[in-house]
């Protein structure tokens, strides 16, 4: 069996032993891991139509707050959020009674309205834009983007006033920081302008950056007038992982031969280990004509090479999470109301951060890796050593989706072609039922080392315990240990 502690927190927390204190402190945390304030409302920069609480159930019912959602987001200022609400009071006041004659100040802000409606369809930016950002971004990090704004007007009385650069049409993982964007001021008629914004990333995921809109909101700044342009760019977020520092991996009998020769790309050769003399069926190539000469050339004498043998080792991911069921919800909540829980959600991101830290150790060791992953795509990967290699896995798990289809049936066929070249298989799994312990004995059966972490989702009953320090427990079963959210947040890197 295998224990390992990770780096304990001194500054945890402590559970009250009150129990009135505790029924409060388990609804705040009810509220907080079942609530989400982004999911009823997300800001400007993003696609209202990713998210569960999507109101309406028909295709009238979701137009019309898309609509209302993109004018208080997209046209609305902030100065024009509190003036329609004043607005709106005065207009409530002034129905009520004519004597106090407060539809006069109701009248004048009307007109302020239709000004301000009117710069905002004839004063909308005219630019092109030209974006530059890195690639490749890990979970948690913030990625800087280059902007260059360049203004196509030809003329005009007036430069464009009060020009912002705002991202739209984010995916609901990735934030606008801040959200409102990045000011660049006044813009003369072809003139330039560089910018640079923030986004930052908060799951792995692959995506597509799709735009951005260029607004102002002059001259009264109540009413944006904007422009939206379409540049998309890729982006990739990596899972985010911590180093491992030592892995206790279990061997098997299972040894890969010639493994630099087979995966590296980096010019690598047998190992020089000596001289002899000439044997029927020696390459030409490897005769030494120096060493020859010196022994008088009565036989060629050849350069001989050792054999290298790796090790080569398997990460098999767990992708299947369970759905809710029954037809009402897709009414209610639209196309991801049969999203995964939240806490299985949870427990396969810190899976694949997991996976992501053992195949860098793997990385690292100069060990020659194969990754398993069925979602709805069956991911099957072989790589070298070296760091170079990392880069190549990340894409893969960066990329990879959980499935209700259960995935050790298309993984076992794929593995078990595999095995007998196989020294270890590490699974990675979120419960431990009797399809993932049957493959897990058969694995041991034929003579490969297996090793298994359990990464379960978090229940009501781990946020009620008292916050002892947490580390990487044993199970019943030889080589398998268990990983908590926890220990997980406490950063893992013994395993």
């Amino acid at each position: 069996m295998s224990v390992a502690l990770p780096r304990v927190r001194p500054d945890a927390p402590k559970h009250s032993k009150n129990p009135v204190i505790r029924a409060v402190q388990k609804a705040v945390r009810t509220i907080k891991h079942n609530i989400e304030v982004s999911n009823f409302l997300p800001d400007g920069t993003k696609d209202i139509r990713v998210y569960l609480k999507y109101p309406g159930s028909s295709t009238g019912g979701r137009w019309l707050a898309r609509w209302g959602w993109k004018y208080a987001t997209h046209r609305l200022t902030r100065a024009g959020h509190w003036f329609f609400y004043a607005t709106l009071f005065l207009g409530m006041f002034s129905s009520i009674s004519l004597e106090i004659q407060t539809y006069i100040p109701f009248l004048y802000a009307v007109c302020f309205w239709f000004v301000a409606t009117f710069f905002a369809l004839v004063s909308k930016p005219n630019v092109a834009i030209k974006v530059r950002h890195a690639p490749v971004v890990s979970v948690g990090e913030t990625l800087l983007v280059d902007a260059e704004v360049t203004s196509l007007r030809r003329g005009g009385i007036f430069p464009t006033q009060d020009v912002n650069l705002v991202p739209v049409g984010l995916p609901a993982e990735v934030d606008a920081v801040p959200p409102s964007g990045v000011v660049i001021g006044t813009m003369a008629p072809g003139e330039s302008a560089r910018v640079k914004m923030t986004l930052k990333a908060n799951k792995r995921g692959v995506f597509t950056l799709p735009g951005y809109r260029i607004e102002t909101d002059f001259p009264l700044g109540l009413l944006n007038a904007y422009q939206r342009i379409e540049a998309p760019s890729p982006l990739t977020v990596y899972p985010s992982f911590t180093a491992l520092r030592e892995f206790t991996l279990p061997s098997g009998t299972g040894w890969q031969e010639g493994g630099v020769a087979m995966l590296a790309k980096q010019g690598d050769s047998f190992e020089y280990w000596g001289n002899r003399e000439w044997r029927e069926g020696d390459s030409q190539r490897d005769i030494d004509w120096r060493a020859t000469a010196r022994l008088g050339g009565d036989a060629p004498i050849v350069r001989e090479w050792r054999e290298e043998y790796f090790f080569r080792v398997g990460i098999v991911l767990d992708t299947h999470l369970p759905r809710p069921t029954g037809k009402w919800r897709g009414m209610l909540y639209g196309p991801r109301a049969y999203d995964p829980p939240k806490a299985w959600s949870d427990a396969f991101e810190r899976a694949i951060s997991l996976s992501a830290g053992i195949a860098d150790y793997m990385a690292r060791e100069q060990y020659i890796i194969d990754i398993f992953a069925a979602g709805p795509t069956m991911h099957h990967l072989t790589v070298g050593r070296g760091s170079g290699y990392r880069d190549e896995i990340l894409n893969i798990l960066a990329g990879v989706e959980d499935t209700g289809n259960e995935p050790m049936s298309a993984i076992e066929p794929e593995l078990l072609s595999s095995v007998h070249r196989l020294t270890t298989v590490i699974c990675v799994f979120m419960t431990f039922d009797d399809k993932r312990r049957a493959l897990v004995e058969l694995l041991r059966s034929t003579g490969v080392g297996v090793k298994v972490i359990l990464v379960p989702p978090r229940t009501k009953d781990d946020d009620e315990e008292d916050n002892e320090p947490a580390g990487v427990m044993a199970a019943p079963e030889p080589d398998t240990v268990i990983v908590d959210a926890r220990a997980f947040t406490l950063g893992v890197d013994v395993l």
